[in-house]
Formats: structure tokens, C-alpha cells, sequence
């Protein structure tokens, strides 16, 4: 049974009672709950983790320079999001994300939005594949 927070942002049926209406950040975190990425996650939080950001990557071959460092021993992938407000620089969106995803399905992007208004996009991103969403939070209205 799927029980706790996850259950109930899923909308699953407690006590002959069903859950409050989910939003889509909370199904969101529901359905990644069950991940064994974010699993894995929860289970080695306290040890060091390379994440080497995709910043430094040839973008005309991200898939295969994402590919070299998790094969080099990289633990998860960091994706620096700027939109050019937040920040000066503009970077990536969800798209990429959602591309990184599709050909890394086990890997762990580590998403670091610098961008203005964060909480406007967090679900995006989340569905896009993120598996940590990280804010700043004067960014935020």
C-alpha cells in the first residue's frame, strides 16, 4: 500500500475518505516518491556527491559528455538553469531537462534554478524529469 504524505498528494483513499485535491507539485512529488532515483536519494543523503554541472559540456553533444561523466564516476548530473533576470546569463529550460532524461533514465539532475519567479516553473521542470529542484528563495514573489 502507499502510504504517508506521497499517498495523500496522490489523492489515494484513507479511512473510506478520499484525499484533498492534489495540486500538481504535490502529485508530482507523489509520483516521484515512488522513484528508485529518489530512493536512492534518501538512502545516501549524508555521503559526498560529485555533480558535475553541464555548464562546462559541448552542448552540440550534451547526451554523450553526460553520458563520459557518469561513466567517470559522477554521482548525479548538475543542470544550472538562468533565465537572464534572476542572473545576467540564460542557459537551459525544461526542454533539455526532459532531453537529459529520456536518454539518462537512471541518472540524478540535480536542477539549480537562478531564475527569476522560480516557483512559476518548479512543476515544469519536475515533470521534465528533475529529480532535486533547488531555489533561491529571494528570487521568489
Amino acid at each position: 500500500a502507499f502510504v504517508g504524505a506521497g499517498a495523500a498528494a496522490a489523492g489515494v483513499l484513507r479511512h473510506g475518505r478520499r484525499a484533498a485535491k492534489a495540486t500538481p507539485a504535490s502529485r508530482a512529488v507523489a509520483l516521484r516518491a515512488v522513484n528508485p532515483r529518489v530512493e536512492k536519494l534518501r538512502t545516501e543523503m549524508k555521503t559526498v556527491k560529485v555533480s558535475p554541472s553541464i555548464l562546462s559540456a559541448d552542448f552540440s553533444r550534451l547526451g554523450e559528455e553526460v553520458e563520459n561523466v557518469l561513466k567517470a564516476g559522477a554521482d548525479w548530473v548538475h543542470v544550472d538553469v538562468m533565465d537572464g533576470k534572476f542572473v545576467p546569463n540564460i542557459t537551459i529550460g525544461p526542454l533539455v531537462v526532459a532531453a537529459l532524461r529520456k536518454k539518462l533514465p537512471d541518472a540524478v539532475l540535480d536542477c539549480h534554478l537562478m531564475i527569476a519567479e522560480p516557483e512559476q516553473r518548479v512543476d515544469d521542470f519536475a515533470k521534465a524529469g528533475a529529480d532535486i529542484i533547488a531555489v533561491h528563495v529571494e528570487a521568489a514573489s
